[in-house]
């Protein structure tokens, strides 16, 4: 049995990912408000976990479609469990960084607690050929150096600046959002203004 890499979220956790704790620090609602989104988007959940986000981002965009990816197989079959009665949304595994979407398909982009996770892999490069020429990336994750109880080791964190300097580093304009969460940065990343493909 492979050894699970120590960055990565451990499937047997999967029910901490509901816990109504989150809601305290990382309230549904607002992050998916943060997706501005108009009700007809296509939307990708990158690493969805259990699919809350992506159950009320398909409420929001009921016109639209939401697509939950994940790399774990035991994460994707909570999803398909869960998005089971939402007719505009289907869970898709991710396998070598590859999400089976054609080109610049995707309006939005949500990437929650996860840009850590894929320090060094393809991801950001998968997301940045779906994504729509003026789409958007919601990149939300824990901010090294915080006060905060629980979440990963600080170590493998990013700070908002360096996220930013990652974002960008792949192909993205990036804007910081002011959110309000206690231990989270927000990132805004598009496409620049002046390409039309990447």
């Amino acid at each position: 049995m492979a050894e699970r890499d120590p960055k990565k979220f451990d499937p047997a956790r999967a029910a901490s990912l509901d816990a109504a704790e989150r809601e305290d620090y990382l309230p549904s609602e607002k992050l998916v408000a943060l997706l501005e989104l108009d009700g007809s988007e296509t939307v990708l959940d990158y690493g969805a976990g259990t699919g809350r986000l992506a159950l009320l981002a398909a409420e929001r965009a009921p016109g639209g479609r939401v697509v939950a990816v994940d790399e774990s197989p035991e994460m994707i079959e909570h999803l398909k469990r869960r998005l089971a009665a939402a007719p505009n949304t289907e869970a898709v595994l991710i396998v070598a960084n590859q999400v089976p979407l054609a080109d610049h398909v995707v309006d939005r982009i949500l990437a929650v607690n996860l840009l850590h996770e894929i320090r060094g892999e393809g991801a950001l490069s998968e997301m940045r050929r779906v994504l729509a020429p003026m789409g958007v990336l919601l990149v939300v994750d824990w901010e090294r150096g915080g006060r905060r109880q629980g979440g990963p080791p600080d170590e493998i964190l990013y700070t908002a600046g360096e996220a930013a300097s990652e974002l960008r580093s792949n192909g993205f304009d990036t804007a910081e959002i002011d959110a309000g969460l206690p231990f989270h940065f927000a990132i805004r990343a598009t496409p620049p203004a002046d390409t039309n493909s990447y």
